[in-house]
């Protein structure tokens, strides 16, 4: 819940709509004030699904760590990478959150890779290296290029 007031925090919904699209609430409040503001209400994966690691072990989502993820893949245009992270974070976690497959780490790197690849090309070929997701094909007798 958002306060306008420190002191107080009792609003009252007078409108709420959920998106057609995404899963995201928006509700219109009215704090006791008379301030009215609109809150976005979105379900937090970390709460209702639980991940596969590479390893075979259970982890909570963290939508930090895939903002960082995301944000290193942006070595070329550091103002994507800073301003742009969160948002496509967040897009991949809406997507996440309304599949019906079971979350994987390696799931969770292709659904990444395919949202970076429609933002950013470069950002996802960086991406999809940075996790093993492309490997060079070497041909027999010609030296690999550093």
């Amino acid at each position: 819940m958002i306060s306008i007031n420190s002191h107080d925090t009792s609003t009252r919904v007078l409108n709420s709509r959920a998106s057609k699209t995404n899963p995201v609430v928006w509700r219109r409040r009215k704090g006791s004030a008379g301030d009215v503001f609109t809150t976005y209400e979105r379900p937090a994966l970390s709460e209702n699904k639980k991940i596969t690691t590479v390893s075979g072990g259970i982890d909570t989502f963290n939508l930090g760590r895939l903002i960082q993820s995301i944000g290193s893949a942006f070595g070329h245009d550091k103002h994507a990478a800073r301003y742009d992270s969160l948002w496509l974070a967040q897009s991949v976690e809406d997507k996440l959150s309304t599949s019906s497959v079971e979350l994987s780490t390696q799931y969770i790197t292709t659904v990444t890779y395919a949202t970076l690849k429609q933002y950013d090309e470069i950002a996802a070929v960086q991406y999809a290296a940075k996790h093993q997701l492309v490997r060079t094909v070497r041909k027999r007798g010609r030296p690999s290029i550093k």
